[in-house]
């Protein structure tokens, strides 16, 4: 592990990519946590007007980072790209500073973080060019490394996040995210160089693939949407059915979090070097099946130590869509890291809020215990489509011509 490690620090620009991962993850947590209760007691809005603002929000990037992919993948210049996305995202999260009105707000962060959307797709298909271009074939422990900085960065910036909050309150919250996503922006421009191998690659770039005719690639995008959809589900649900359904404090939400989130880590270092041996599609059938365990564990779960002895089996699971999901879908378009990062990343943002609403009706339909079926379902959706035998277009047409 350390011997395939140091070898990924020697990559051109690499250990760059894994600092940024680990700011983007710092950036997002610091503030994620408290923006519920920004909006419902400072600007005092209800939940759900902020579940719309958070869908309205989400969805307006989806359509703007795929446009950007393809020409990113086309010749556009990625370091210049990552750089103005990462300068948006810092205005975007400015904006909580200067503006205190809803409806402003909500126009001015559906404008700005739509176009700040494509830095994180963009920095892993960067960090997959410069791998590409060392001939390393180490992808997969490449992208689990970087996933598991941006964990690392998720885990610590709540932390950082309530002490700004106690001692700065909301704006000192904000201005650090603004800070940080622009240093993340002048260590880009700084130190990320184009690898030798694009600058002087004159091959024609490959087109980039219709993702509704091609079940090479709708069909990995459809099981990662479902997937994430089912993991968001739960995380909508499972403190509410702690709290609810056990009789747990918001303590014991707090401690299982942070036992799925800590081993979240070593799982993906793990993934990272299984990856070398098994294939991506066989470790993502792995995940789904403890996945598929963990939900069935919580249906029938009546004791709050079952839960936490689960959690291994949901950081196993989170570990596998987090860190092995990417490596999935770049390697079936190895020529177009910047769409298939995309396509991850849309993928993530749909499932989640699909896995929202859907959750969130569930619950309120079955109840939180029987809300887990839906999770169960998802997951069994995904298993059969990803047992379900695909042929690429090229091998059709070979087949149509040779009869």
């Amino acid at each position: 592990m350390l011997k395939r490690t140091y070898a990924l620090l020697r990559i051109p620009s690499y250990p760059i990519f894994m600092l940024c991962m680990l700011f983007q993850g710092m950036a997002i947590s610091i503030s994620a946590p408290f923006l519920a209760v920004y909006f419902t007691e400072e600007l005092g809005v209800s939940a759900g007007t902020f579940g719309i603002f958070t869908a309205v929000t989400l969805l307006s990037g989806v359509a703007l980072s795929m446009f950007i992919a393809k020409r990113s993948d086309a010749g556009l210049n990625r370091r210049r790209l990552m750089v103005i996305c990462m300068i948006f995202n810092a205005i975007a999260f400015a904006g909580y500073i200067f503006i205190h009105d809803f409806y402003p707000l909500l126009v001015y962060m559906t404008v700005f973080t739509a176009v700040g959307a494509p830095a994180m797709p963009q920095l892993f298909a960067s960090a997959r060019e410069a791998v590409n271009a060392s001939r390393s074939p180490d992808h997969a422990y490449a992208n689990s490394t970087l996933r598991s900085m941006f964990s690392l960065g998720f885990i610590s910036g709540p932390l950082a996040g309530a002490a700004l909050l106690s001692r700065f309150g909301f704006q000192g919250v904000f201005l650090s995210t603004t800070l940080i996503f622009l240093v993340n922006a002048l260590l880009v421009f700084s130190f990320v160089r184009p690898p030798a191998a694009n600058r002087q690659s004159h091959k024609p770039r490959q087109q980039p693939v219709r993702l509704h005719r091609d079940t090479r690639v709708l069909v990995p995008f459809l099981i990662l949407t479902l997937l994430y959809a089912g993991h968001w589900a739960n995380n909508l649900n499972i403190s509410l059915f702690i709290v609810n359904t056990l009789g747990g404090s918001t303590q014991n939400v707090a401690s299982v979090a942070s036992i799925c989130a800590l081993l979240e880590i070593p799982f993906m270092f793990m993934l990272g070097l299984m990856s070398a041996k098994y294939s991506n599609k066989l470790l993502m059938g792995w995940g789904m099946v403890l996945g598929g365990m963990y939900y069935a564990l919580v249906l029938g779960a009546g004791e709050l130590w079952q839960l936490m002895a689960g959690q291994v089996l949901l950081a196993f699971f989170v570990a596998v869509i987090s860190a092995i999901g990417i490596s999935y879908i770049q390697d079936l378009l190895p020529d177009l890291p910047g769409y298939a990062s995309t396509l991850y990343t849309n993928a993530t943002t749909i499932g989640r809020l699909t896995g929202s609403l859907a959750g969130g009706a569930a619950a309120q339909w079955l109840g939180y215990r029987h809300s887990y079926l839906l999770c169960l379902l998802l997951i069994g959706g995904s298993l059969g489509l990803l047992l379900w035998p695909r042929r690429s277009p090229d091998a059709k047409i070979k087949e149509t011509l040779a009869s």
